[in-house]
């Protein structure tokens, strides 16, 4: 598939047929998606692959699919074969920005115990964004569908996957087969115009 029939395709899919994904193509999504650029090439991306029923099951309790459902839209986070969560390992940043190479440029005050101020952009979100909108496309190419659900919504989920302080989850993406959904009215709003979102030379909007 060429990139531009991809992004043209992606979209949010929040409802699949609940048929398995072949595990090989779960990887060659992730090898996609952890091609994403990272900040002094730390590579500071993870992700956690969930596919036993259990704990999807959880996960969907913990963005409380009920309500959800009650709102008129199919099941999603329960039914979604796979889940996939994607992480920002700030850890791996701050040991990449402490090595020789590092520690001598314009950079030098990012040291491991650095204060997160002292980053003006905290790259392992930057580069984790990066990795996500790789992962979104791979899903496409595959012939799947995929939504996501932000963290912010899913209180509990670092605790129920185990993962350690100082690495941050963005939160749930969803691979599976397309099954018929309720397309979100934010969809009404259309795309803005190109000339909206891009300036030339300098800022030219309000």
């Amino acid at each position: 598939m060429e990139l531009t029939e991809a992004v043209a395709r992606r979209r949010m899919v929040r409802n699949t047929t609940g048929e398995p994904v072949d595990p090989a193509v779960v990887r060659r999504i992730l090898d996609q998606a952890r091609r994403a650029p990272s900040a002094g090439f730390s590579q500071g991306q993870r992700f956690v692959v969930v596919t036993e029923e259990a704990t999807r099951r959880r996960i969907a309790e913990l963005a409380d699919e009920p309500a959800y459902v009650a709102k008129g839209f199919d099941p999603w986070l329960s039914t979604a074969p796979v889940h996939v969560v994607p992480c920002a390992d700030e850890r791996a940043y701050r040991s990449r920005y402490a090595e020789p190479d590092k520690t001598g440029g314009p950079t030098r005050r990012a040291a491991p115990e650095a204060s997160p101020s002292d980053w003006p952009v905290p790259y392992w979100h930057v580069d984790a964004g990066a990795a996500l909108m790789l992962l979104l496309l791979a899903v496409v190419d595959e012939g799947l569908a995929a939504g996501f659900a932000g963290v912010h919504g899913l209180a509990g989920l670092r605790e129920l996957l185990g993962i350690p302080a100082g690495v941050h989850p963005l939160g749930v993406v969803t691979i599976g087969h397309p099954a018929p959904d309720r397309r979100s009215r934010s969809l009404d709003r259309g795309w803005r115009d190109l000339d909206e979102v891009v300036s030339w030379g300098r800022w030219s909007g309000p």
